[in-house]
């Protein structure tokens, strides 16, 4: 039986190919499970690239790779929010937009970047992983939104914060059955992917590494924060 706070999932990342990389295989345990996940593409992706591609072009193919991901790890939705990409910033309109999204998608669980990692780490990562923590807090309390409460959009509270790729990881997903799930969807973003074997040979390395320190065959390894 499914966990409850694995039921209604909303995924919030930067870029194109973020969830399938960060949580795919555990996306797909959920859905196989019958949670549903919302996933959150924050910016347009048009700097993805270093061919000579107009950035509308760059946009209009991933956003179709995206939802060819989407469909192979089950995901219910995919909300494309088209900022540009590499200029993402923790503003109040962008918190604003995902608290919006928090109370009308009304998740048990968050999953973001996140934005605390002591090494390197994309701007866009760090934008999106303090936007989203901040948006799951303007959605839990009334006071911070009056506006949406009035339009009848209330207060939500999401109980489970999941950080992808932390440096302390304290959760893991045994993805040893999703793990193909995972590496397709990883390859649906063929405009990122040059070299699909190497691609799932480097998956599974870390998959096996990650499951390794708990005793499973494959694992994705989060940071979980309960909010209670």
């Amino acid at each position: 039986m499914i966990r409850s706070e694995f039921k209604n999932i909303m995924v919030v990342v930067a870029h194109h190919d973020d969830a399938e990389l960060g949580a795919g295989g555990s996306i797909a345990k959920w859905t196989e499970d019958g949670g549903a996940v919302h996933t959150v593409i924050c910016t347009n992706g048009d700097k993805g690239t270093k061919k000579n591609v107009p950035p509308y072009k760059l946009t209009e193919t991933r956003e179709r790779e995206q939802l060819a991901a989407s469909k192979v790890l089950g995901v219910k939705d995919t909300i494309f929010l088209r900022h540009r990409d590499g200029e993402l910033e923790d503003t109040r309109a962008f918190r604003n937009q995902l608290a919006f999204l928090i109370r009308h998608l009304k998740p048990d669980t968050v999953v973001m970047h996140d934005p605390w990692l002591g090494h390197y780490s994309h701007p866009d990562h760090q934008a999106v992983g303090h936007a989203a923590f901040k948006g799951v807090i303007y959605a839990r309390d009334h006071h911070f939104l009056p506006e949406l409460t009035y339009a009848g959009i209330e207060a939500h509270h999401t109980n489970t914060l999941i950080y992808t790729r932390s440096n302390e990881p304290n959760f893991f997903v045994d993805i040893s059955e999703t793990i193909g799930k995972k590496i397709k969807s990883i390859n649906a973003h063929k405009s990122q992917i040059h070299n699909p074997r190497d691609t799932e040979r480097r998956v599974r390395i870390r998959a096996e590494e990650a499951g390794a320190v708990v005793g499973l065959p494959m694992a994705e390894n989060f940071t979980i924060k309960r909010l209670r």
